[in-house]
């Protein structure tokens, strides 16, 4: 019997997880770029010597098309070339090539990155791959067979892409093939290394393995959802004694007084936001009705949208996503019993428009750590000042807040006066004109 070969259409599929990733990416100025956390610009798309933002948004969309068709470097280089003259921008053809690789790079090791944490029960170690030829870099060649856990903080840096022309990768393993292949699982970040070329055996002393400069950061983990600052526990962050400063006429900063902190009591009613009782949500929801009435406030109607807003005066993004309210080491839901469930509007409020933000020495874990804090009053009908709102954003990836409101409390105003004259400390950065 004659044999016979059928013939089966094969079309590739897209990398969904990498296009995820690439949709989530913002277009921002180089300015505003550089005024972002590492974590954060692992979502945005920023091009050197680009400053008006509609032309970044135009070159974005060409690399998605590349993205989503699988384009290649050649066919993007011919179709870029008009798009980049249009939009008046003469980047030469090795900065085309760059903004080529790097981005598509990153997007596919971000999308890795989801393939492999959604498999890490059944293969819990991760691999590093250096591709190790004659084009790899020393700091990323020493790095090549190292074997972590899937969650050790050697991938928050290490995860590839680690430079420009990076081609390194990780391998992901079970538990029987790291004992089948006698590796050894590591649990120390790596110091000062030697490597030894296979070709000549001559040995390099290498110092800083490891990511190049501007690309210790893994974006997979830095997805915006994944940007939103944690709750910490209540008491976790303590707030030392500290002078008052502020900034008097230019940049220089001056002693603490009634010019630089006037007194609450004298506040302008236009700096107290008016509050009724629909802000007052009710008690025994369920904390993800808590957590979607707050994503409303920032115009986000599902509880999986995340967004990213500039705190006034600080020029900081801050992203806002369900993760505020999410133990990160567990998954479950964390409403700070200080922010008062029924206060998270107020919070919100705080956080969307501070009437001051100070800039707070405080220490985490016994460590000092860089302290935002925003502050904003409130009142009803008819007390002028019937609550408040207190933020805490640690080191930009943790909270705590203080929420209150309490228009019927005997004493009520003055009590919360005291409490926020004791919160403004340490370096006044804005204050609602």
């Amino acid at each position: 019997m004659p044999r016979t070969t059928a013939r089966i259409p094969v079309d590739p599929l897209p990398p969904q997880e990498a296009l995820a990733f690439w949709r989530g990416k913002v277009p921002v100025t180089p300015e505003a770029f550089r005024a972002m956390t590492d974590a954060a610009r692992t979502r945005a798309f920023a091009v050197s010597g680009m400053a008006r933002l509609d032309r970044v948004a135009a070159l974005q969309t060409a690399l998605a098309d590349a993205l989503e068709k699988g384009e290649s470097l050649a066919s993007f280089k011919g179709r870029i070339g008009d798009i980049l003259q249009e939009q008046g921008w003469s980047g030469t053809a090795w900065r085309v090539e760059n903004l080529f690789r790097t981005n598509v790079q990153q997007a596919y090791q971000a999308g890795r990155y989801a393939q492999q944490r959604a498999t890490v029960q059944d293969r819990p170690f991760w691999q590093y791959d250096a591709i190790d030829d004659r084009l790899t870099r020393l700091r990323h060649a020493v790095l090549d067979g190292l074997v972590y856990p899937a969650d050790h903080e050697f991938w928050d840096t290490n995860y590839p892409i680690n430079g420009h022309r990076c081609r390194c990768g990780v391998r992901s393993l079970s538990r029987r093939q790291v004992e089948r292949e006698g590796l050894t699982v590591q649990h120390d970040m790596p110091g000062p290394m030697v490597w030894t070329d296979p070709a000549t055996g001559m040995e390099h002393f290498v110092a800083m393995p490891g990511a190049d400069k501007g690309f210790a950061v893994n974006p997979g983990r830095d997805w915006l959802a994944g940007l939103a600052p944690g709750p910490l526990d209540d008491g976790a962050v303590t707030f030392p004694p500290a002078l008052v400063l502020c900034r008097r006429g230019g940049p220089a900063f001056a002693d603490g007084g009634d010019a630089c902190r006037p007194p609450l009591a004298n506040l302008a009613p236009r700096h107290i936001l008016p509050v009724t009782n629909a802000d007052i949500l009710p008690r025994g929801l369920a904390p993800a009705d808590y957590v979607l009435a707050f994503l409303k406030e920032f115009g986000l109607a599902d509880i999986d949208a995340s967004t990213a807003i500039r705190l006034p005066g600080v020029k900081l993004p801050v992203v806002i996503g369900k993760g505020l309210f999410i133990d990160k080491a567990t998954g479950d839901w964390k409403l700070s019993r200080n922010a008062r469930d029924q206060h998270v509007l107020l919070l919100a409020r705080t956080i969307k428009s501070p009437w001051e933000i100070w800039q707070v020495p405080a220490r985490l874990s016994g460590k000092t750590c860089t302290t935002l804090r925003m502050i904003r009053l409130f009142r009803d009908g008819e007390k002028q000042v019937g609550g408040f709102g207190v933020c805490n954003l640690v080191n930009g990836r943790g909270w705590v807040g203080t929420t209150a409101f309490m228009p019927k409390a005997d004493r009520s105003e003055r009590r919360i006066l005291e409490y926020l004259e004791a919160q403004r400390t340490g370096v006044l950065l804005y204050r609602e004109p």
